[in-house]
């Protein structure tokens, strides 16, 4: 689709460890860009709706700094909105995006295709640059023939912001007969803000049996301190939530996850895979912030690795499946979680068996456990002044109350 505005600005950056900066200026907005990521290729937006479509090749791997600025970049200083088409070159090229700047705000309107079953599609988030994938655009990650996705990864410096639409879907899959979803969101040192149970990132996909099943993944991972922000409508999501790194799920909606162990044939050479669904730490000593004065509901698969902790800040944690379960999910995984419940927190146990490692009630946090549901606890329960426990009976281990 043409764009009645061009750049005004195209112009390099410096990249640390490329040979050359090569950067290609369109003369109308509706020509073709062609850029060759892995040397280093860039063009900055700083005016106008971009390019109509760019054709990115060359190979990048995520998270590397100094890929920072490479491939096509905003930093208009402003709102604006892009329907400019992302496509790889070939099967093993990566797709790069950047937005940089506390005050520019792309909405992205356009079609990015990161399917290419070898590359990486990359999203540069820095500066406080905010990018909100709008209803009309389509981010396409599910490769053709097996219906996997490729994973879309965020890579920021803490500052910056991805928005998933209210009216954007996900999921175009049609039920795993057309391959065209976004699979799967890793954050790398940015927020993410949902607003509908239908834009979270999972795809349909077969699951060699004549069924479906939904696949996909949000990551938490290499710089601690991403938030993901529930908003507008209560969501569910029934993939899979992988803290790798200390992160937080801000719930001013409810939230419920439903996620649950799938394997899935064939693979290979008659192999399987397995789709764990949980809500889960991948590494040791990873700490789980739950804010927001929402629910956040646990329905689906739990595994924690030692270490894990869970730090209920505002509202409710609901447990439905027992945390000490995680055994098929992650062989190292056990009772090892430890749950903080602050001033303003609740903690609620509804499933028939809970094993965890030990919770602390502080000053003004509530606890419940419903009736003939059993909470075991290896190191104890800590209950502070002021902070209230209701079934108390239902708790199996040491309970102290310090004066």
């Amino acid at each position: 689709m043409p764009i009645p505005s061009r750049p005004s600005l195209h112009k390099p950056f410096a990249v640390a460890a490329v040979a050359a900066v090569f950067v290609v200026a369109p003369a109308l907005a509706d020509e073709v860009v062609r850029q060759d990521v892995s040397r280093g290729d860039a063009l900055e937006v700083t005016d106008g709706s971009g390019p109509a479509r760019v054709i990115q090749s060359g190979t990048a791997k995520p998270y590397r700094a100094d890929y920072v600025g490479v491939g096509l970049v905003f930093n208009t200083g402003k709102e604006t909105t892009t329907r400019t088409q992302l496509k790889p070159a070939n099967s093993v090229a990566t797709t790069m995006l950047g937005v940089r700047g506390k005050e520019t705000h792309v909405r992205f309107a356009g079609n990015w295709e990161g399917d290419a079953s070898g590359g990486h599609p990359i999203l540069v988030l820095t500066e406080g640059g905010r990018i909100t994938i709008e209803p009309e655009a389509q981010i396409d990650l599910v490769m053709d023939l097996n219906f996997f996705t490729r994973q879309l990864w965020v890579h920021g410096d803490g500052t910056g912001t991805i928005e998933l639409a209210e009216g954007f879907i996900a999921d175009r899959t049609q039920n795993a007969t057309v391959a065209n979803a976004m699979g799967t969101i890793r954050l790398g040192g940015a927020d993410l803000i949902t607003h509908h149970s239908q834009s979270l990132p999972y795809n349909s996909r077969p699951d060699g049996r004549g069924g479906v099943y939904h696949n996909g993944h949000i990551v938490f991972e290499q710089k601690p301190g991403s938030t993901w922000h529930i908003q507008t409508n209560p969501q569910v999501y029934a993939a899979q939530i992988d803290f790798d790194v200390d992160g937080t799920i801000n719930s001013q909606q409810p939230i419920t996850h439903t996620g649950q162990r799938r394997v899935c044939l064939p693979v290979g050479n008659g192999g399987a895979f397995v789709s764990t669904g949980a809500f889960r730490t991948t590494s040791p000593d990873v700490a789980i912030t739950k804010a927001g004065q929402a629910m956040l509901s646990l329905e689906g698969q739990q595994s924690y690795l030692p270490g894990s902790s869970l730090h209920i800040k505002q509202g409710l944690l609901r447990i439905h499946t027992d945390p000490g379960a995680g055994q098929r999910v992650a062989k190292e995984a056990g009772p090892f979680l430890h749950i903080e419940v602050y001033d303003g927190g609740r903690l609620h146990f509804a499933a028939a068996t809970s094993h965890l490692k030990s919770i602390r009630l502080h000053h003004g946090a509530h606890m419940s456990v419903e009736d003939d549901v059993v909470v075991h606890l290896t190191d104890g329960l800590t209950v502070d002044a002021g902070a209230t426990l209701a079934g108390e009976s239902g708790v199996k281990g040491t309970i102290h109350r310090p004066q």
